[in-house]
């Protein structure tokens, strides 16, 4: 238990200097404030808000593997889509996606490329979408095959089972108090 322990501090601490890496090059390469919000409250809605969403309102449809799938597979289209405020074109072009240098409907010429196309809602309901598919086949995979459980590593199980029990416990107290 305690080298678990470590090793949960370590990963922490090491993804707070990674974090803090991240952020210190967006800071230093976004010349604008409203540039920061926009990056911001992009990745707000693509990849947190799906999770809040599904764990307020679906918390027994979710788990640790169905959040890690779905959040690295919209982070992942996110940056892939391009970014003009970090001044990066786009690997993965969606439909009506403006190339750079071409004049746009306005006679204007971007020096990057921008994508016409809703991928921000694209990316956050992909999110969504694999985050319960992942976390259903992981729940199957581990209530199916019992031999398994001795493998889930985050905890997914004991995870469900508190739920199920935190929901049972919520409905016995409405109950005994209905019974006053």
């Amino acid at each position: 238990k305690q080298w678990y322990q470590r090793r949960v501090r370590g990963f922490l601490r090491g993804t707070v200097v990674v974090n803090t890496v991240i952020a210190m090059l967006i800071a230093i390469f976004v010349k604008s404030v409203y540039g920061l919000y926009l990056i911001c409250s992009d990745l707000v809605f693509i990849l947190l808000f799906p999770h809040l969403t599904l764990v307020v309102w679906f918390p027994k449809l979710t788990n640790k593997y169905g959040m890690i799938a779905g959040f690295g597979t919209a982070f992942f289209l996110r940056v892939l889509a391009g970014e003009p405020v970090l001044k990066y074109n786009a690997v993965l072009k969606y439909p009506y996606y403006q190339e750079p240098g071409v004049p746009d409907a306005y006679g204007d010429i971007p020096e990057y490329g921008f994508q016409r196309f809703p991928f921000r809602i694209l990316c956050m309901v992909l999110n969504m979408l694999i985050t319960l598919a992942v976390s259903f086949a992981f729940r199957m995979l581990f209530t199916k095959v019992p031999s398994l459980q001795k493998h889930d590593y985050l905890g997914a199980i004991k995870d469900y089972e508190e739920a199920e029990f935190k929901e049972d416990f919520q409905k016995g107290g409405k109950k005994n108090e209905s019974n006053l």
